[in-house]
C-alpha cells in the first residue's frame, strides 16, 4: 500500500470510529508508531479536522466525510466471499442484513466489476455441515447481544449448561461477541460465578435486560477476559502422541478440535503435541485409532488409556 493510499485508509478507519489509537492504526496497517504520528500529522496539515483526547485517542471532528468511496474489484470480490461464509448462520438477521447490505453494494458498482461479482456468484458455493440433533440460536440473539454490548446493561439470561444439561439463570455483563469453533458466544462476566465466562448462543433459552447499566468505566473489560484465558493456558496438560505414518492423512483438521499445538515428523510417523483443558476427551479420542497411535507422554496419560482399554476388553470378551 503506497503512501496516498494509507493516509484515505486512515481516514476511512477513523471516520468509521469514536476514538481510535495509535497502537490500534499501528497494528492494523503494519507500521511503526513514529509513522502513525507522521501519517497523522500529514493528515492535520491536509485541512482534515482530526483531534485526540488523551487516554481515548485520536477522532475525526463530526460532520466531516470523505467523498463516497466506490469499491475496487476485489473488494466486492471479498465480501461475496464474505457472505458465502455467512450462509451457515442464513437463518438469522444479522446474516440476512448482510445479504441486503451485498446488494446495495453490488447495485452502485461499474458495469463491468458488476458483471465480474455476477459471474463469480454463481461459481462460488459453500457447503455446511449441519447437525440436526444440535440447537439453532434464537433468529434474533445476535443482533440483541450486540445492542446489550452497546448499552453497556447487565443481561438476564436462563443458559443450559453444556455438561448438566440444566438450566441456570445468570446476571452477566456483556463484553464482547467470539467466533469459535464455528459457534457463537457471548464473553461476560457471570456475577453467579464472580469469574470471566463463555456463554454459548445456541445454548440460551431466555435472554431480557436486566434494567441495571454498567459504570463507566467498566469495571470488567475484554481485555481482561483476553488476559484471564491467557493465564488460564498454564493449567493446560501438555500430551504427545505417536500417529504411525499410514494415519496421519486421515487425522486432518479432528486435531485442531483436542487442542494441537505442534508436530514433528519422525521416521516411522509423526509426534504431535497437543494442549488441552479436558485430557479425557483427548484419551477416548485416541482409542479410536487402534494400534496405529501411541501416548508417549505423560505417564498418567498412558495409564489411562490401559484402564479404558481394559474395560473394553472386559466389555467385549
Amino acid at each position: 500500500m503506497n503512501r496516498i493510499d494509507r493516509l484515505t485508509a486512515i481516514i476511512i478507519f477513523l471516520q468509521g470510529r469514536k476514538f481510535v489509537t495509535v497502537d490500534e492504526l499501528s497494528d492494523r496497517y503494519g507500521l511503526s508508531a513514529r509513522t502513525v504520528y507522521r501519517d497523522l500529522a500529514a493528515l492535520q496539515e491536509a485541512g482534515v479536522p482530526i483531534g485526540s483526547e488523551p487516554g481515548k485517542g485520536y477522532f475525526i471532528v463530526r460532520g466531516y466525510h470523505l467523498p463516497p468511496v466506490m469499491l475496487n474489484r476485489d473488494e466486492a470480490s471479498a465480501l461475496l466471499a464474505g457472505e458465502r461464509l455467512m450462509q451457515k448462520w442464513n437463518h438469522t438477521k444479522i446474516s440476512r442484513a448482510f445479504l441486503s447490505a451485498l446488494e446495495k453494494i453490488r447495485s452502485v458498482l461499474p458495469a463491468d466489476d458488476r458483471e465480474y461479482v455476477e459471474t463469480l456468484d454463481k461459481s462460488i458455493q459453500a457447503f455446511h455441515h449441519t447437525n440436526e440433533h444440535q440447537p439453532r440460536p434464537d433468529d434474533q440473539i445476535f443482533v440483541w447481544m450486540q445492542n446489550a454490548i452497546f448499552k453497556k446493561e447487565v443481561i438476564e439470561i436462563c443458559y443450559e449448561s453444556p455438561y448438566k444439561r440444566d438450566k441456570i439463570t445468570r446476571q452477566v455483563e456483556p463484553l464482547g461477541l467470539l467466533l469459535k469453533d464455528d459457534h457463537w458466544y457471548l464473553a461476560g462476566w457471570c456475577r453467579l460465578r464472580k469469574d470471566y465466562r463463555m456463554f454459548r448462543l445456541d445454548r440460551f433459552h431466555d435472554f431480557k435486560f436486566s434494567g441495571e447499566k454498567l459504570p463507566d468505566p467498566p469495571v470488567h473489560s475484554l481485555k481482561e477476559f483476553h488476559d484471564s484465558n491467557k493465564d488460564n493456558e498454564k493449567e493446560l496438560t501438555q500430551v504427545t502422541i505417536w500417529f504411525a505414518e499410514k494415519m496421519v492423512r486421515y487425522i486432518g483438521d479432528s486435531k485442531y478440535h483436542h487442542g494441537w499445538a505442534w508436530e514433528e515428523e519422525v521416521k516411522d510417523g509423526l509426534n504431535v503435541t497437543f494442549l488441552t483443558a479436558h485430557p479425557e476427551y483427548l484419551v477416548r479420542w485416541v482409542l479410536m485409532w487402534g494400534k496405529d497411535v501411541r501416548v508417549l507422554k505423560p505417564a498418567s496419560m498412558q495409564e489411562r488409556v490401559k484402564e479404558l482399554a481394559q474395560e473394553l476388553f472386559e466389555h467385549y470378551k
